[in-house]
């Protein structure tokens, strides 16, 4: 097995395991609680991928100012698509074609237009998460084989409850069951296209500017977690154990990243 297959595979590993909470969501009906606890594992996950996985080897092998540079970019990328998410979805009415808000949500947009509606910007905002997921297995997959696998394993750990999450959301939302299964398959599409442009582009490129694009990734991550996902679980805006899965999905990778060394 060529270098190639094998970071194929490895992606493909991945965006099954990530798909696998596509039927899960639609064959049962999931409560809130649910809903809000699996986010919260999810971001537990993706926030030990970031400390114990990336962010580590990165520091070590690069520049530590460019990293940290790189990092705040990162950040500071997704808060501002999700700044325009939000303003674009505002600015037409409050509405996206296959979403129902409620006249509380719609009266939320139009008095605050950066208040992020249950619109199709989450949506994009997820699949560019699994989009740079990819590229970060890709990445990862050009240091090592076993970082690959290690970094698609944890991934996925996080992104199978994400999907599970996402296609519940949409359930409840009235999105069509046509619509769904596109979602579904977008998943797939996005964590392969990621792995294969992220092994491919990076592979013979310095170690310095790939653990750059991994600061850039992580701060990515760790804002999408932060700003949009943990949010998304608090939610309903009451006390809540919810938050126990955060520590569980931290905890479960930490064990993992112990394991697999």
């Amino acid at each position: 097995m060529n270098e190639f297959q094998l970071v194929f595979g490895v992606g493909l590993l991945a965006a099954s395991l990530t798909w696998l909470g596509v039927p899960l969501a639609e064959f049962f009906n999931v409560p809130d609680r649910v809903v809000s606890g699996a986010l919260q594992f999810a971001s537990g996950v993706i926030v030990g991928l970031v400390a114990l996985t990336l962010m580590p080897p990165a520091i070590v092998a690069g520049s530590r100012v460019w990293i940290a540079l790189a990092f705040f970019v990162g950040g500071a990328l997704f808060v501002g698509f999700e700044y325009y998410a939000a303003l674009r979805a505002a600015t037409q009415g409050a509405e996206v074609p296959g979403v129902i808000l409620s006249d509380t949500e719609a009266a939320n947009v139009a008095t605050n237009p950066v208040a992020e509606p249950r619109s199709l910007a989450l949506y994009v905002g997820i699949l560019v998460d699994l989009l740079v997921d990819g590229m970060v297995i890709g990445i990862s997959s050009t240091l090592t084989p076993a970082a690959g696998l290690a970094v698609a394993l944890g991934l996925a750990v996080s992104t199978m409850p994400l999907a599970f999450v996402t296609i519940a959301m949409a359930k409840r939302q009235g999105i069509s069951a046509k619509a769904r299964r596109w979602l579904g398959w977008l998943f797939i599409g996005c964590i392969m296209v990621g792995t294969l442009l992220g092994f491919l582009l990076l592979r013979n490129q310095p170690i310095g500017v790939r653990v750059v694009l991994i600061g850039l990734a992580s701060g990515f991550l760790i804002t999408t977690v932060t700003q949009s996902m943990i949010p998304e679980a608090n939610r309903d805006g009451e006390p809540s154990l919810a938050g126990i899965f955060f520590v569980g999905g931290l905890s479960i990778y930490a064990l993992m990243a112990i394991v697999m060394k």
